[in-house]
């Protein structure tokens, strides 16, 4: 008995700690169709309790816009939000909103979508629903209510969630009737498990992911609004591909982990061709301190192999022949190797003479390498020697460059081909006196990476401030970011990882907080912006009115 009772509970507790840790589907998911084109869930919860440790909350972020009682409208809002607070939707549990394309090439496309919501309080939830402005008569299914507002915006609810639906048909279809309620609602009401997203063993993965934000992207729905692309065999490369990310808010930073899944033929052809990873040499290789990058590395037989798939390689040939080279030449001319690095970002004022007035107008300016590694030399020479038969590329300097970037200096050396925004430039990149300066952490994240892009947009917002405006939003700029990065590994057999991180000026203030308060000081200043504008303009309208624009006096009738 006593062996009994131990195994027993032994046997207990472990079911107990495999159910706590699995977490579990939320209830709302079940309302989100299969084949949705996009789906956001929101953590409410973890959100508002990382703004309230920020001391921020909605109350404070709609006093913070435009300051207490400045503007009716803004009051109104904050009005229309604390009522929604308290009208039995559960706010403690996530927020889901989803888009949905349909429709056909002969009935017209129709794009749908809603926001799901977990219910705390039917009765207090119709009570409130039913005051609402616009508000139609609250109607009764047999498994869900339901109410129809103006602009085709519909909301359902039942013991479980409440639904914000609407729609808008384009094409054919849009003779100017509306879908109706039942059309768009009760098909989510009444829809079976295996008709939704929980039915796709990806989208439960990610919902046991820990996020502030899930994010869900279907690739094959998205043949819904290409209906042609549906047509080829190419639409099959799409099949059962989609893509899968958390977003956290974390203390002076905003991180972003995703996962691009890929169906059985794409898979394949990602598995044969796999491997190569970004040259970090290029970018070292920039002779001063950097202000970003994007390298990227790939096989180009991925390309030929997606046109053999899809049907089109005698098409894609056909075409590429008539200016003397072939798909094939393409593909071997270069390596798979590419870099684009870029420094000096700054924004100069320039005049430009339009019907003899001399407009002033601010340009961004920078010093930026391209640097596009070669594979078959040959293959080279040929497709550039075709294209300047063609006219879409001339020689300068001994060497064949695009009709119309002369302005470049260029170098190809048979090993790389190299674009420069001067030549000077040019001349230190080649000399191979590297000084990128890369922040040795945003080195270790490039390393065995597919792609890395970094852009330093402390230093990039270091040279914006050129009025009283655009230096005020630079100023609260800089004092928001410091940089963001940006890679994304190899297929490993089941997807491709991506990770993207944006750093915070403040490290110890949580990202979302730091966020809060940018876009509320901007939008301060945009209010303050067009306030300060409209009393411009009514100034120059009361001096019209009373300035000197006396009519001149009649001239005396001569005498007959």
């Amino acid at each position: 008995m006593k062996h009994l009772a131990r195994y027993t509970s032994l046997f207990v507790a472990i079911i107990f700690l495999a159910t706590s840790c699995k977490k579990s589907v939320p209830v709302q998911a079940k309302y989100i169709p299969k084949d949705a084109l996009f789906v956001l869930d929101m953590d409410w919860k973890a959100l508002s309790e990382k703004a309230t440790k920020g001391n921020i909350n909605w109350d404070s972020l709609f006093t913070s816009i435009a300051g207490p009682g400045k503007d009716p409208k803004l009051a109104e809002g904050k009005k229309h939000l604390e009522e929604f607070m308290h009208s039995g939707v559960d706010l403690e549990s996530n927020v889901f909103m989803f888009v949905k394309n349909g429709g056909s090439i002969m009935s017209g496309q129709t794009v749908s979508g809603g926001i799901v919501v977990g219910m705390k309080d039917a009765a207090v939830f119709e009570s409130y629903v039913k005051k609402q402005p616009g508000a139609g008569e609250i109607k009764k299914e047999s498994n869900y209510s339901y109410i129809s507002f103006e602009n085709n915006l519909m909301i359902g609810w039942n013991k479980d969630v409440v639904i914000v639906s609407g729609s808008d048909m384009q094409g054919q279809a849009s003779s100017g009737k509306n879908p109706e309620p039942a059309q768009i609602l009760a098909p989510l009401f009444n829809q079976k498990e295996d008709e939704s997203v929980i039915a796709i063993p990806e989208f439960t993965e990610l919902m046991k992911e820990k996020g502030d934000i899930l994010v869900w992207t279907n690739s094959s729905s998205a043949l819904a609004a290409v209906p042609l692309l549906g047509l080829t065999k190419g639409a099959d490369l799409l099949n059962d591909s989609y893509g899968a990310g958390t977003i956290n808010f974390e203390d002076g930073k905003l991180v972003g982990n995703f996962k691009s899944y890929s169906g059985k033929d794409l898979a394949e052809i990602w598995k044969k061709n796999a491997g190569p990873t970004a040259n970090m040499d290029m970018v070292n290789q920039y002779p001063s301190p950097v202000s970003g990058f994007a390298a990227f590395s790939f096989n180009p037989q991925i390309i030929i192999e997606i046109v053999k798939f899809a049907g089109l390689e005698s098409t894609v040939n056909q075409f590429s022949e008539k200016l003397g080279f072939s798909l094939a030449d393409v593909t071997k001319a270069f390596k798979g190797d590419f870099a684009i690095v870029f420094s000096d970002f700054g924004i100069n004022e320039t005049e430009t003479d339009y019907d003899g007035m001399k407009i002033k107008s601010h340009q961004p300016s920078a010093k930026l390498i391209f640097n596009a590694a070669i594979g078959d030399k040959d293959a080279y020479n040929k497709i550039v020697t075709s294209l300047a038969q063609s006219g879409e590329m001339v020689e300068e300097n001994g060497q064949y460059v695009p009709a119309g970037f002369q302005g470049l200096s260029w170098n190809v050396d048979g090993k790389n081909l190299i674009v420069a925004t001067d030549s000077t430039l040019m001349q230190q990149y080649l000399s191979g006196k590297g000084n990128a300066s890369l922040p040795a952490d945003i080195a270790e994240k490039c390393k065995g990476k597919s792609v890395a892009i970094y852009i330093d947009i402390n230093k990039m917002l270091q040279s914006v401030g050129t009025d009283s405006f655009t230096s005020k939003s630079a100023e609260s700029a800089r004092a928001t970011f410091k940089d963001v990065i940006a890679t994304s590994d190899n297929f490993n057999g089941k997807y491709v990882a991506s990770n993207f991180q944006l750093t915070t000026a403040k490290s110890n203030e949580n990202s979302l907080v730091t966020l809060i308060k940018f876009f509320a000081s901007v939008s301060k200043q945009i209010e303050h912006q067009q306030k300060k504008f409209m009393e411009e303009e009514m100034g120059d309208m009361e001096d019209m009115d009373h300035g000197d624009m006396e009519m001149p006096p009649m001239p005396a009738p001569k005498e007959q």
